[in-house]
């Protein structure tokens, strides 16, 4: 199965297996699950070769939104927004890798695993245990919705032109929605902190 067919079928989540060597299993949008005789690591950049999407720039432009090198979500269109996520414990080979990739615009919902993994529940109710506790999974997708709410901006509100002005403008906005982002983060702890005080 090629690349334009996974998706047509909508892509729910991908990530690393054993099944005759070191393949992909996908979960598309209705829940049905197939085999892809590549990588993790290909099947990623055959997506990105079809969206026209450069990983390393894409990468270094979103970690800087939520202060991050390593796992940074990575916005491909308006409803396909790939979060990394430890899908496997330990790979045969040096190169098989751990991750795996979830698409955050399925997300339903997270509930608590054994032994620091969880669950993540997809919108067709299927579900997901990855090597990730749930307090850290709710953090990846915190940094998802900033990295969406970014890439929307830029790509849909006008602000990122061709010139190196309204380039400059798309990478203040960022900056300004990463510190409202913190502000409100702050605010949130402050408040949970007085609850706890009162009670």
């Amino acid at each position: 199965m090629n690349v334009a067919e996974i998706v047509e079928k909508g892509l729910a989540a991908f990530l690393p297996v054993y099944d005759d060597g070191n393949v992909t299993q996908v979960l598309t949008s209705s829940g049905k699950q197939f085999l892809v005789r590549r990588t993790c690591k290909t099947v990623l950049k055959n997506l990105a070769r079809f969206y026209n999407i450069d990983l390393t720039a894409a990468r270094e432009h979103y970690g800087k939104a939520v202060n991050k090198k390593q796992g940074v979500p990575i916005p491909f269109a308006s409803n396909l927004l790939l979060i990394p996520v430890k899908a496997r414990k330990n790979p045969l080979g040096e190169n098989d890798g751990t991750l795996g990739y979830v698409n955050y615009r399925e997300i339903r919902d997270v509930e608590d695993g054994k032994e620091g993994s969880c669950h993540i529940i997809f919108k067709c109710d299927k579900e997901l245990e990855v090597l990730v506790s749930k307090d850290t999974m709710k953090e990846y997708i915190k940094n998802a919705q900033l990295v969406e709410s970014c890439f929307l901006n830029r790509h849909f509100d006008g602000s990122n032109g061709a010139n190196k002005n309204n380039e400059q403008k798309s990478i203040e906005n960022d900056e300004a929605q990463l510190r409202d982002y913190l502000l409100k983060l702050l605010l949130e702890i402050i408040y949970m902190q007085k609850n706890q005080a009162a009670k």
